[in-house]
Parts: structure tokens; C-alpha cells; sequence
């Protein structure tokens, strides 16, 4: 089953003259976020609309003595069902039950749903759900992502959201891009930086590489799948210009670096990408 994981870093302020706010006795996180993608059509719990994602499980860190602030953990594997390869009759075995999901058959697969296409939705509903609990100053954001199906981009038509921070005021924000190894694919990062810098990314300015501190570095977390095997880094990552820090700026900028670095390399099925601001 494909995973992503995506922890949001920064502040939650959650003072007394905060009217308005949910408190945790009354809502989490989970319910939340779950909330906030039905009601934009993103995912959902019943059978009425395609899905984006499934829902799996979130939580609300904030004050727990870390600069993380929350994480949500989604299976890209929903949506229409599609036909599968069928074995030959000889090969063939009586389909069985699946826990939790009634019966299928061997000839039908849910497809899976892209990282690069998934991510601006996703980062938005995660930052719409912690502003529920407070006023939120992220600086960072994390993805970790587990057992990929090959991919099938790359998905140009990411560009075609650049109209909507073309109104931005003249207010830049410079950020710093960093990943694991298995990201590249064999490729480097002076290879992803070229593929990015043929596209028209509009007002996102990529390169050059840059070394990355150690504090800005992938790291697995507490909660993340496979969090015991630890990201190999080659202490490089992208420079990124953005027309904004807000959530849907941050999360285009990984969503196209995640899409250009798959186009290369379709078959790397795990990796970890994080964007901080500097």
C-alpha cells in the first residue's frame, strides 16, 4: 500500500484572546482534517465522489517540546476502479475477501493517485485543519513517501496553477529544498536542477544547488512508515525563490520538484523531500 506523510513545522499560537479556536477536548486533528477534505471533495468516506486520498491517521503536536507541529499520514491508492491484467484461466484462483472492504475481484485495481498531483490539496487541507486549533507560522514542510507505484508523469499541467499567484504582492520568500538520495534516482542534483530550470515555473525561480545544514535536513519521523531506516543525504539540496511563504506556494514548489525528479526516474517507490524557508 502506497503511504505519504506530511509534518508541518513552525508555530501554533493558541492564546486566551484566540476566540473561536477548537480545543483539542473538542475536535483532533483527524476529525479535522477529514472534515475539511470532504468538504472541498478531496477524499471522502463514502462512495458518492473519486477520491484523492484515503485517510489514515493525523495528529496535533504542537507543544509537545518540538518545532513540528502537526502530521497526517494518506494512501494515494483511491479513486475509480480500473481493470487489471487478468491471469491466464489456467493461473487463475477464486477471489477472495478483503478486510474491511467486502469483496473484489482479481480483474479490478483502485489506480493510484500521483505525489506531485496530490500535494497541493493535501498541504492546503492540513494547513486549513491546524489553523482551526490556532494562528499558524510554519516555516518547513516534510514528505515522506513509501512504496510508489511507478509513475506515470510527468504532469505538466502544474503549470497551469502559476496563474494564481501571479497576483501576489511583490513580497519574495526564499526557501531551500532538501531530499534523500533515493529521491534522484541514480541522477543528481545538478541534473534536477537543469530539468527544472527548462520549465517555465513562472514566478518559482529553482537552483543553484546548495549545500543544506544539517538542521534542514531530511529526518525520519517518530511516526513516519519505516522511520527505522534512516535517509541517506548527500548534503545537497535546491535554492527556490518563491512569489510567497504560504502553504500552496511551498507545497507547488515540492510538488514540481517531486513530479520533475519521478519523470527522471519513475520507478523510485520511497523518498523524503523537505522545503524550509531561509
Amino acid at each position: 500500500m502506497s503511504l505519504l506523510f506530511v509534518e508541518a513545522f513552525g508555530q501554533l499560537f493558541r492564546g486566551a484572546n484566540l476566540e473561536g479556536m477548537i480545543l483539542e477536548d473538542e475536535e483532533d486533528l483527524y476529525s479535522v482534517f477529514r472534515a475539511r477534505a470532504e468538504l472541498m471533495g478531496w477524499s471522502t468516506t463514502s462512495a458518492r465522489r473519486p477520491l484523492l486520498w484515503g485517510m489514515n491517521d493525523a495528529e496535533l503536536t504542537a507543544g509537545n517540546d518540538s518545532s513540528r507541529i502537526g502530521w497526517v499520514q494518506v494512501g494515494p491508492e483511491v479513486g475509480d476502479s480500473e481493470a487489471n491484467r487478468v491471469p491466464a484461466a489456467s493461473a487463475r484462483v477464486p477471489s477472495a475477501p478483503v478486510l474491511g472492504r467486502g469483496y473484489t475481484t482479481l480483474g479490478v485495481r483502485q489506480r493510484a493517485g500521483e505525489p506531485a498531483v496530490l500535494l497541493p490539496p493535501l498541504i492546503q487541507c492540513l494547513d486549513d485543519a491546524l489553523g482551526r486549533f490556532g494562528v499558524v507560522e510554519f516555516y518547513g514542510l516534510q514528505v515522506t513517501a513509501k512504496f510508489l507505484r511507478p509513475s506515470t508523469g510527468p504532469y505538466g499541467d502544474l503549470g497551469d496553477a502559476l496563474n494564481w499567484f501571479n497576483t501576489t504582492p511583490k513580497g519574495r520568500a526564499d526557501a531551500l529544498i532538501a531530499f534523500d538520495q533515493e529521491l534522484l534516482g541514480g541522477h543528481t542534483e545538478a541534473e534536477l536542477v537543469a530539468s527544472l530550470q527548462r520549465m517555465n515555473t513562472g514566478s518559482f525561480e529553482f537552483g543553484p544547488v546548495v549545500a543544506v545544514p544539517e538542521q534542514h535536513s531530511v529526518k525520519a519521523g517518530v511516526e513516519a512508515p519505516l522511520r527505522s531506516v534512516a535517509p541517506a543525504q548527500s548534503g545537497l539540496g535546491v535554492a527556490v525563490t518563491l512569489p510567497e511563504w504560504t502553504a500552496s506556494a511551498a507545497a507547488w514548489a515540492l510538488a514540481i520538484v517531486i513530479d520533475k525528479a519521478r519523470a527522471s526516474a519513475p520507478d523510485v517507490a520511497n523518498f523524503a523531500v523537505r522545503v524550509v524557508r531561509v
